[in-house]
């Protein structure tokens, strides 16, 4: 129980400097004139495919590796895991091909904070109070 603690509060942490990092991006869009209905459905559709990614990720690389210290078998951990990174990439492709097909939001804006989903975790981990975080004496 405690694995599934970690991940969803690192999850959750992440949620929040994304919400922060999808209002910088839709304060952007509002000072350029360009803020829409559209704009906004993609930034929200965005923000909760990146958040799910980063969930999936999390879970499997958790699980292989609870499989891997079980099981001593490292390898397939490893190929669990790039196999679960090619099929989460396959379901995100469909998700975003349907959307953009369907035109139900601005296609700019819903691919937006997948990339800013690679800056709030980097964000969050700078500010991790331990020994893996910016927060280290020098």
């Amino acid at each position: 129980m405690q694995k599934h603690k970690d991940v969803l509060h690192q999850t959750g942490r992440l949620a929040l400097a994304l919400v922060v990092c999808v209002g910088a991006m839709l304060g952007v869009y509002a000072l350029l004139g360009k803020f829409t209905t559209s704009v906004f459905l993609g930034a929200v559709i965005g923000s909760v495919l990146a958040i799910g990614n980063f969930l999936s990720l999390s879970i499997t690389v958790s699980n292989a590796l609870d499989r891997a210290a079980r099981d001593q078998d490292p390898q397939r951990a490893q190929l669990s895991i790039q196999a679960s990174s090619v099929v989460r990439l396959l379901v995100l492709a469909a998700i975003y091909i349907l959307l953009f097909r369907a035109e139900v939001c601005d296609p700019v804006a819903a691919l937006i904070p997948l990339l800013l989903a690679q800056a709030a975790l980097k964000l969050v981990e700078f500010f991790r109070k331990d020994d893996k975080g910016g927060d280290t004496a020098v």
